[in-house]
This record gives structure tokens, C-alpha cells and sequence, in this order.
């Protein structure tokens, strides 16, 4: 069963994500001790290379045909803004989301995408927003939605976004991810070809790259990556605006992204219409409800140790 493979898959793939991680960062601080000179961008490549790798290697061992048993049906000009569309509608949710966590966690990813945001904007888009999407949309819409889509849809959604967040290792980053892994497996319900979830998170990466470039252009964003004449103030401005601000920030963010979320769910509709797909995007509470087919020892053991971890390194840190 489909199921059952992909779930002994999951820890598998954590485990060795982490660890072939951590092995490739030893090498390169032992390199870099050796005076070898090592770039920022080494570390992005090597980290999509190695969710690539075994990914590759699980669907070598299950005779997986990426061209055939994954869905890269070609989709059409219409799809493809309709998908880009919806990719952005998505953002404002994003930022509400990652405006929560941020109340409790630490953001890694502003923490670690710093000095990649001083390179050309065509290498911040190849290392952020174009290498991420295809290597991640292959894995977990191709691999674990696929897989999982066979014993239903709404619960498929709901395990490929729950391991989707999961992957990304942090709190932050985590529970958004979760949100918008359910809905790129919708795009992909709805289309029939993995290249719309592609395309939307492409989208969604492409956002903090573009507002910096923006900020860059009018010379506010520095170009060592700081934004000029605020990094002094605005810890103190942050700290001084109170709880009532953040409240009111964050009502805000919410009505934003219920709006730009109805734009994206209708954008998802108009592609499921289009292809005849309406009635296979429709939640179904059952599906839901049985969520629990879904579960078993391995990926229950696989969702522990993503969430272990992220539980220390917000300690560690």
C-alpha cells in the first residue's frame, strides 16, 4: 500500500536529511579552517542536492517513474497567471502566520537568508525561489501527496501539508508551511500537474526577495543587506509599541489575508473548473475525520522528531 511506504519513508528521509546536514556543514567549516573559501549559496545547493538525492533514491527503490507516476502534466498560460495569482494571494496569510510564531519562536529563515539577499537579484531568485520549488514540490506533492492521495483526498492534503511543516525544522517557518502545503496540494487536485504548486511557490519566495530589491532601489536596504538608518531604532520601537499594537497588527494581517485567501480559493476553483476537476477540490469532512488512516508508527515517529527538534533549537538558541 502507498500509504504504508511513504510513512516508513518520512523518517527515513528526516533522519538522513539531518544528518547528511550536518556532515556537509562539518565539511564545509572544515574547509573553510583550511582556508578554502566557502559561500553563502554552497549551503542552499547542497541542502535542496540532499532532498533531492534521497528523494531519488526512494523512488529508485519503488521503481518510481518521476514522468509518469508524478503528475508534470504541461498546464496552459491561463493556468500558469491563475497560479502565480493565487501563489501571491497567499502571502498576506503567510505574514499573519509567521507574525504568530514570531510571538514565541525565532525567525531562521530572515536569520539565515541575510547575506544571500547581498547577491544579484537573478541568483537570489535561482538559489531561492526556483531551485526551493522544484525540488520540494517533486518530493512533497509528487511523493507524499501522490502517494497519499490514493486513500483520499482532504486527508492527503492535510498529511502532505502537516509533513511539509514539519520538514522545514523550525516553529516559524512550520505552521505556515502546513498552511500553504494544503493548499498547493488543492492547486495540484485541481490542475492535475505538480507545475501549478510550483509556480505558486515560486511566487511566495519570490516575495521577500522582491521587497528587498525594491527597498535596495529606493536606498533604504543597504547593500550589505541592512536596512539604513533603522537596525538602532527599531528594536526599541518594536519593544515600546505594546501589546495592544501587536494585537492590532495582527487583526489587520488577518482581515488581509481572509480576503487575499477568498481570492486565492476562487483562483483554485476557476482552475478546477477549467479541467473539469470541481468535484475532486470539494473538503469532505469524512476525509478529515479519517484522518487516522493515514497515521501509522513510522510517520508518527518521523512527525516526533521534527517536532523535538524544534523544540531544541528554540531552547538552544
Amino acid at each position: 500500500m502507498e500509504v504504508r511506504k511513504v510513512n516508513v519513508f518520512f523518517p527515513i528521509f528526516i533522519v538522513g536529511y539531518i544528518a547528511l546536514s550536518i556532515l556537509a556543514g562539518s565539511v564545509m567549516a572544515v574547509l573553510v579552517n583550511m582556508g578554502i573559501p566557502m559561500p553563502d549559496w554552497i549551503q542552499y545547493v547542497i541542502s535542496e542536492g540532499i532532498i533531492l538525492v534521497i528523494a531519488i533514491i526512494y523512488m529508485v527503490v519503488n521503481r518510481i517513474d518521476p514522468m509518469k507516476d508524478i503528475p508534470y502534466k504541461r498546464i496552459g498560460f491561463v493556468d500558469g497567471i491563475l497560479s502565480l495569482a493565487a501563489g501571491y494571494c497567499m502571502i498576506p496569510m503567510v505574514l499573519f502566520l509567521n507574525s504568530i510564531t514570531m510571538l514565541f519562536s525565532t525567525n531562521y529563515l530572515e536569520e539565515g537568508t541575510t547575506t544571500l539577499l547581498t547577491y544579484p537579484f537573478f541568483m537570489q531568485v535561482i538559489l531561492l525561489a526556483v531551485i526551493p520549488p522544484l525540488v520540494e514540490e517533486l518530493v512533497f506533492r509528487g511523493i507524499f501527496f501522490g502517494s497519499y492521495r490514493k486513500a483520499g483526498m482532504s486527508g492527503a492534503a492535510i498529511m502532505s501539508g502537516l509533513i511539509f511543516g514539519c520538514f522545514h525544522l523550525n516553529i516559524n517557518q512550520g505552521l505556515y508551511a502546513f498552511a500553504i502545503g494544503i493548499v498547493f496540494a488543492y492547486m495540484v487536485e485541481a490542475t492535475g500537474s505538480l507545475w501549478s504548486s510550483v509556480i505558486a511557490h515560486f511566487a511566495i519566495n519570490t516575495y521577500s526577495i522582491g521587497v528587498v530589491q525594491l527597498l535596495k532601489m529606493t536606498g533604504i536596504y543597504a547593500s550589505d543587506g541592512q536596512a539604513v538608518g533603522t537596525l538602532e531604532g527599531e528594536g526599541e520601537l518594536a519593544a515600546s509599541a505594546g501589546a495592544l499594537a501587536t494585537v492590532m497588527q495582527l487583526i489587520v494581517l488577518l482581515a488581509l489575508a481572509t480576503a487575499f485567501m477568498m481570492l486565492a480559493v476562487l483562483c483554485i476553483r476557476i482552475m478546477a473548473k477549467r479541467h473539469g476537476r470541481l468535484e475532486n477540490i470539494k473538503v469532505r469532512t469524512e476525509g478529515i475525520k479519517g484522518i487516522k488512516k493515514y497515521l501509522s508508527a513510522p510517520v508518527v515517529v518521523g512527525l516526533a522528531i521534527c517536532i523535538c527538534y524544534m523544540i531544541a533549537i528554540e531552547f538552544a538558541g
